[in-house]
């Protein structure tokens, strides 16, 4: 626990306004946090999950992302029911019949489950004889008895299995979401089974990734998005040395238009789709309309993307979409930044206001695309939560901090050529999320020598954490790009 600093030692001196790429229809967002409301939030920890002092060096006679490895492994998280008798819970049987069948064709993969009384950093796994072992992240990796599998498909919506156990377990797993109606989780489990065959083999090309980037400007966040993310992701691919995003598209500042967008996806058919925006999140005044709106990117014209036009013309095909803008993904029941703000500031009344209106729940768009009507996507990823600009950018120094997006849409999907799975890919930005939080542990202990400057550190460092945390995949998480090689 915190206690005051010694006298005589600076308090909180960062004046500049926090920034969120959340958009209501009525203009951004931004606040500064008092002096008070600063020290009390950046000093509690707001998040949860293992630290870096947890990761493991894999072994070298395997690789960390061949999830088929015994020794790696890949397994199912479903919501544990205590009316199921536990031999039953070591099982699917309550699982909806495409959850079971994706179990069945992965001989080996074990049934976890998730169970509020015990927290978010242990998950049950029973067994045929009706016993159970608890089983920490930080367990050893694999699927024999007593392991945990390094890669988790969690199969239940966020009031089920909440988005908190995804944040904590992204630290030290490899872990995706599948939150669709009956009839979408049908279409999209036969997908996965069929490797993303539509009978077109130019259906998804991943030497065409697409970068959409809205700039309403320097004093607007999605200026800090285009420069710290969209624009050097773009620049990657078009200065790779060997040339193989020939077939690669930006859309920047007036070309960012949701039309465009459409258009361009019809007519390129990119392997994976970058964005960076606002994301709606209003009327407030509305539920129905922020629930079905919620997260959708807001063009250069502030208007929102038309999701039924977008799933019409476009079949995703097995692409991987990275959306990078407010609730993209979904929405919670309580926002972790409560006590940053002040109750009555915009900021807070936006983030209290979704919380009331949507609750616990995925976003129309990862929705709509995964379970889509003829060629679903394969993976979605984005933020529960909006993103701010100190997270994109340390106040204090200028420096940017989103190079680890970059690495994963980049060195890490395309690794070896391709082929590499999301989960592992995305590691990149929650290896970033446990350093923060070191960091964060080291600024709280500062504070209580009365050191200057901890306040400022523990609170951007806490901050910068959450955003990485708040970055989840929906689809399942061994799902990756097409290779290379051999599509020129």
């Amino acid at each position: 626990m915190a206690t005051e600093p010694a006298a005589g030692a600076a308090g909180f001196t960062l004046q500049c306004a926090l920034v969120a790429n959340a958009w209501t229809g009525e203009g951004a967002l931004a606040a500064v946090p008092s002096a008070a409301s600063a020290r009390a939030w950046a000093l509690q920890r707001a998040s949860g999950g293992p630290g870096p002092e947890t990761q493991l060096a894999a072994p070298a006679e395997f690789d960390v992302w061949d999830w088929r490895h015994p020794q790696v492994g890949w397994g199912l998280v479903l919501a544990d029911d205590l009316n199921l008798p536990e031999a039953v819970r070591a099982t699917a049987e309550d699982a909806p019949e495409p959850i079971r069948r994706l179990l069945a064709a992965r001989p080996g993969a074990p049934v976890l489950r998730w169970n509020a009384a015990h927290g978010n950093e242990v998950l049950l796994r029973y067994d045929a004889e009706g016993g159970h072992t608890p089983l920490s992240l930080v367990s050893a990796d694999g699927i024999a008895p007593g392991r945990m599998p390094r890669f988790l498909l969690i199969a239940a919506p966020p009031t089920a299995v909440p988005w908190s156990f995804q944040y904590a377990a992204n630290l030290r797993r490899y872990v995706g979401r599948i939150d669709l109606p009956p009839d979408g989780l049908a279409r999209y489990v036969d997908a996965l089974l069929g490797g993303w065959d539509f009978g077109d083999p130019a259906a998804r090309d991943p030497r065409a990734p697409l970068v959409w980037s809205v700039d309403h400007g320097p004093e607007d966040i999605t200026w800090l998005m285009d420069q710290a993310i969209s624009r050097k992701l773009f620049a990657a691919y078009a200065s790779d040395a060997d040339g193989d995003y020939s077939r690669r598209s930006g859309l920047f500042g007036a070309d960012a238009t949701g039309a465009k967008l459409i258009e361009t996806l019809a007519r390129t058919k990119p392997a994976l789709v970058v964005t960076t925006s606002h994301g709606k999140t209003g009327p407030l005044s509305d539920p129905d309309a922020t629930q079905a709106t919620l997260g959708l990117p807001v063009d250069q014209a502030h208007a929102v993307l038309d999701l039924e036009a977008l799933a019409r013309d476009w079949r995703p095909s097995g692409a991987i979409w990275y959306s990078h803008a407010c609730c993209a993904a979904g929405s919670d029941t309580r926002s972790q930044y409560t006590g940053l703000f002040d109750p009555v500031s915009d900021v807070m009344k936006v983030l209290d206001g979704v919380a009331a209106a949507c609750g616990a729940r995925s976003a129309p768009l990862p929705q709509r695309l995964l379970g889509h009507e003829t060629a679903p996507l394969a993976a979605f990823i984005g933020h529960v939560e909006p993103t701010f600009n100190w997270t994109l950018r340390d106040p204090r120094t200028g420096q940017p901090l989103a190079h680890a997006v970059r690495q994963a849409l980049y060195e890490g999907l395309y690794a070896g050529g391709g082929g590499r799975p999301i989960g592992w890919a995305l590691a990149r930005v929650f290896d970033d999320a446990a350093a923060l939080l070191a960091l964060w542990a080291q600024a709280q202990r500062r504070f209580n020598k009365g050191l200057p400057g901890a306040i400022e550190s523990a609170l951007i460092n806490q901050l910068a954490a959450l955003d990485r945390q708040h970055t989840v995949i929906l689809g399942d998480p061994t799902v990756a790009l097409p290779p290379l090689a051999g599509r020129r």
